[in-house]
């Protein structure tokens, strides 16, 4: 796809990651706030801070793209790696606290935790992959070249 298709993609993921991490920053200090709530945003500052990072990373990349310099491709392939990495470690994690209440404590696993569970860093890693997916194969070309 074209360097646009890139820009655009940096521009809308990084400020999707932005504005969630300050969302989750903000219910640090306001934590009723229901719109809060319904996106599975909490006061957790290491989330908020993690979300921020990424999209400013993302971002980063779209200026850089938006200037036709083309080392923001660099920013954009980062971006999206950093969020496949956190989605992944939070897709573990929450795996694995499933799999030992339902092995060893016997629970049954609800709906109303498995909702609970579906945070922002796991399905804006979804949004990532399709980031992955078109453009996977130029993540590992500089190291397949002799």
């Amino acid at each position: 796809m074209s360097e646009y298709h890139k820009q655009l993609f940096a521009g809308f993921l990084g400020l999707l990651y932005l504005i969630v991490g300050v969302a989750a920053l903000i219910a640090l200090v306001v934590p009723d706030i229901k719109l809060f709530e319904l996106f599975g945003i909490s006061g957790d500052p290491a989330m908020g801070f993690v979300l921020v990072v990424i999209g400013l990373t993302l971002i980063s990349g779209f200026f850089e793209l938006s200037k036709k310099i083309h080392e923001g491709v660099a920013y954009l392939h980062v971006g999206i790696g950093l969020a496949l990495v956190f989605g992944m470690i939070w897709f573990l994690s929450v795996g694995a606290e499933f799999a030992t209440l339902a092995i060893f404590e016997g629970e049954e696993i609800t709906l109303e935790m498995i909702r609970e569970a579906i945070v922002p860093q796991l399905y804006l890693a979804v949004i990532a992959l399709f980031g992955f997916i078109a453009w996977g194969k130029e993540f590992s070309a500089g190291l397949l070249r002799d």
